[in-house]
């Protein structure tokens, strides 16, 4: 019994030494984000083409937020509904 529970202190240090040890690499370490990123500049649509059309529909969007939302939730819902139907026991016909 006393060695269950040494090893669930030795695991619970572990992970905290762990979780030590990559928050201060992370802290240390210089992670440059988007130093590369204008190498990576092509788009596969290009948006110069339409105008200001993806200015407009963010903009309509946010002003209108509730539209978002509901989409969202209907989505959501949908998904729910259709993994019900996936687990949903079929009856034996026999």
């Amino acid at each position: 019994m006393s060695e269950r529970r040494y090893a669930s202190f030795f695991t619970v240090l572990a992970i905290i030494g762990a979780l030590f040890v990559l928050s201060w690499l992370t802290l240390e370490a210089d992670f440059p984000a988007f130093q590369y990123s204008a190498e990576y500049s092509r788009r596969l649509v290009p948006a110069d083409q339409f105008g200001d059309i993806a200015t407009l529909v963010s903009r309509y969007l946010w002003e209108h937020r509730a539209l978002d939302l509901t989409g969202q939730a209907f989505v959501i819902v949908a998904a729910v509904v259709c993994c019900l139907a996936l687990l949903k026991q079929t009856e034996a016909r026999g």
